[in-house]
């Protein structure tokens, strides 16, 4: 045999799968960003609120809290604040690395470190990087979330590596502890050497920074001094830069009046404009709008005018933070930190409401001679108490609209993009709640990943919606072999108000694992028991309708009882109701299965076996209780005509159906000659859109009506 040539990759080749490895990266680690901040939003909502109760500047307000809560309720208030958002540095790097851990696990498919202890090791390195002497508790918040983000991925990814690269303690199984020792002995090593790693990386940088780019910061920061900039120019500077640093989380007012007040910059706080210093109060008062940013804009358009339903809701958190300047949820909710989309119109806004303010002022002569406002004071009373007269609210006004419309073509993107996601991750989840592989109890609903966040979605909103339009029955006839109309199953339809029809089968998969298909199954039978009662009403009987039951409903001490009162409701015979158990699940032999099956026979009704054939309870079911009739699995029936060993089973599933008196039924019948090969090798009933695909109840009079004329000795 001749070798096999292996042609070695080339220079350009390797680069592109590295490229594009390192984009997978990149994409993993912002969804793990994105990620943390959703997972922090209860404490950045908490701690938004604590902020907002301390600093209400209305002294009405004030009084009355002393009155009630002590002198010392704002300190309270604000300890809440410094154990939520004053922890968010923090918090947030333990949950990046946690998830970029997670994740990562799920992309390679294989769970090497404990999430919990990588969150441990990250907390470690974050305090390594930002604790300094003096301690500054604010160093812990999201004045270093910037640093949370570098070191949270930073952790996961050395942990990943070193991970793979360093011996594993294999030989400790006699050891207490087992294999959760090995892992704690084996990541030992690793977070030693992630925590030396960033140890060192850390103080490289701050020696690079001290001795190189420190002073050349500080040599261009001379020269720019030396220019001698206007206030206009300082103002827009200082906007421009307050926005891209906050867009990689850096808190860019603190940092950088503190750099500007250093250098004699920055206006006292009772000047409320200055033409050759920076502003801080006409910024605060009309440029900074709702928080960094000049939010406002944002918020006015997503609750006007936003289609996604979380931004809508999002917004309307923000509405009460937002009227004191602050709008950390939007910051880490949306979020805006690192947000592509949104770059633009979050440095476009206040930089374009600095500008409407500064000609209102130097050209249109806006008077600024009212009295000095905190930066907490909400838009519109701090316009009219700056300027002492409308002037101000006027030109507020003027600059959330221009917010406002700069957002909208960019939320209008960021919705589209978020939607096409959202319906990625809900297809993707579909997919697997639909496989043959899903299995029965399990525990999908506890999942941490997509698919267990769109089955809880799906648990969710079907209870929303059961009892109103939006849940429906549809029925598909079945027919015998002349043609005759015998029966008509019921099928369960549901139009999602997001995502459009639902497969019912995903919706019965995960149904199964909680109370949620005893609910199903009970408005079912009530459903078909009444549209079957208007049917016999208006003179159409001779044929059966068929439920569907999941074999979980075996173990309900109620079921019984749910049939026999639909059944009495509607005044229905049970030999007009047929029972169709599904096979796709597991009949677990206990005495209430036993005893139910018992139960529903005793009344006469007619117990019929689902997708037969495909399961591994098929002889279980027939050597438990009288089957009435067998509906073979749409995987034997498809694809008859043109294989042969489908074809061998059908006809000796028809044989043992026969040989016990039951009758079958192919489903997924399609065209005559499927039929008639069905029908040779020995089926009874069909059913399949070469008759009709499944209709609304008030169309199968109509086609009862169709097939009667057509085939005169059919019942009517």
């Amino acid at each position: 045999m001749a070798p096999i040539a292996v042609t070695p990759r080339t220079g350009p080749a390797r680069m592109a799968v590295w490229t594009q490895s390192l984009q997978q990266r990149l994409q993993l680690w912002l969804q793990a960003i994105r990620e943390a901040y959703v997972a922090l939003l209860p404490l950045t909502v908490f701690g938004v609120m604590a902020n907002t109760v301390a600093l209400i500047p209305y002294s009405p307000y004030v009084q009355w809290m002393t009155t009630h809560w002590g002198p010392g309720w704002q300190a309270s208030t604000l300890r809440i604040f410094d154990a939520t958002l004053g922890l968010m540095g923090l918090m947030a790097a333990m949950v990046i690395a946690a998830r970029t851990t997670a994740l990562s696990q799920a992309h390679d498919r294989r769970v090497e470190r404990s999430t919990i202890a990588v969150a441990a090791v990250a907390a470690s390195a974050f305090l390594l990087v930002v604790l300094r002497q003096p301690f500054d508790f604010q160093v812990l918040g999201y004045a270093s979330a910037l640093q949370s983000i570098l070191v949270g991925v930073a952790v996961a990814e050395l942990m990943r590596l070193l991970g793979r690269w360093l011996p594993k303690h294999t030989r400790m199984g006699g050891v207490d502890g087992g294999i959760s020792l090995q892992n704690a002995l084996h990541m030992t090593g690793t977070a030693a050497l992630t925590l030396l790693a960033l140890w060192l990386a850390h103080g490289l940088w701050q020696a690079l920074f001290d001795g190189v780019l420190g002073p050349l910061l500080g040599r261009l920061w001379q020269g720019f001094l030396r220019q001698q900039p206007g206030g206009d120019v300082l103002n827009f500077g200082m906007v421009l830069l307050n926005q891209l640093l906050w867009m990689v989380g850096i808190n860019g007012g603190q940092y950088l009046y503190a750099v500007s007040s250093a250098s004699g910059l920055v206006a006292p706080a009772d000047v409320l404009y200055s033409s050759h210093l920076i502003s801080p109060t006409f910024l605060n008062a009309f440029v900074h709008t709702g928080g960094a940013g000049a939010t406002w804009g944002l918020i006015i358009y997503c609750i006007t005018q936003g289609k996604d339903p979380s931004l809508r809701r999002l917004a309307w958190y923000s509405v009460l933070p937002a009227m004191l300047n602050m709008n950390e949820l939007l910051l880490f909710g949306i979020p805006l930190v690192l947000s592509r989309t949104l770059l633009l119109p979050f440095i476009a806004a206040p930089l374009l409401s600095c500008l409407i303010a500064t000609c209102a002022h130097t050209l249109l002569g806006m008077p600024l001679d009212g009295l000095r406002v905190i930066w907490s004071v909400p838009v519109f009373i701090s316009g009219y108490v700056m300027t002492g007269g409308w002037s101000g609210v006027a030109v507020q006004a003027l600059c959330l609209l221009s917010s406002t419309l700069v957002y909208a073509p960019f939320v209008r993107q960021l919705e589209t993009r978020r939607i096409q996601r959202n319906r990625g991750y809900f297809k993707s989840a579909l997919e697997v709640l639909m496989s043959t592989e899903f299995e029965a109890h399990a525990d999908t609903l506890d999942r941490a990943d997509s698919v267990g966040e769109v089955a809880r979605c799906l648990v969710r909103d079907f209870q929303a919606d059961l009892g109103s339009s939006r849940v429906t029955l549809a029925y598909q006839p079945q027919h015998d072999a002349q043609g005759r109309v015998v029966g008509v199953e019921a099928l369960l339809r549901w139009t999602h108000a997001t995502h459009g029809p639902i497969p019912t089968a995903a919706l019965i998969n995960v149904a199964e694992e909680c109370e949620l298909i005893h609910h199903i199954g009970t408005w079912v039978v009530q459903r078909a028991c009444e549209d079957l009662a208007a049917w016999q009403k208006a003179g159409y009987s001779g044929f059966t309708v068929s439920v569907n039951m999941s074999p979980v409903q075996l173990h309900s001490t109620t079921w019984v009882q749910t049939v026999r009162d639909a059944l009495r409701t509607h005044g229905i015979h049970s030999k007009d109701l047929d029972i169709e158990i599904t096979e796709g699940r597991t009949l677990t032999n206990t005495a209430q299965a036993d005893k139910t099956l018992a139960e529903l026979q005793a009344m006469g009704l007619s117990l019929s076996m689902d997708d037969f054939g495909m399961g591994c309870t098929s002889l279980l079911y027939m050597h438990r209780f009288k089957v009435y009739a067998i509906k073979l699995d749409g995987v034997l029936t498809r694809n008859v005509l043109h294989n042969p060993v489908d074809q061998d089973i059908i006809r000796c599933v028809c044989r043992l159906g026969h040989s016990q008196g039951v009758h079958v039924v192919a489903e997924f019948v399609e065209t005559t000659a499927q039929r008639d090969l069905l029908q040779a090798l020995g089926c009874d009933f069909f059913q399949g859109w070469l008759y009709s695909p499944a209709m609304p109840a008030d169309q199968i009079p109509a086609y009862l009506d169709a097939w009667h004329t057509a085939t005169p000795t059919a019942p009517n």
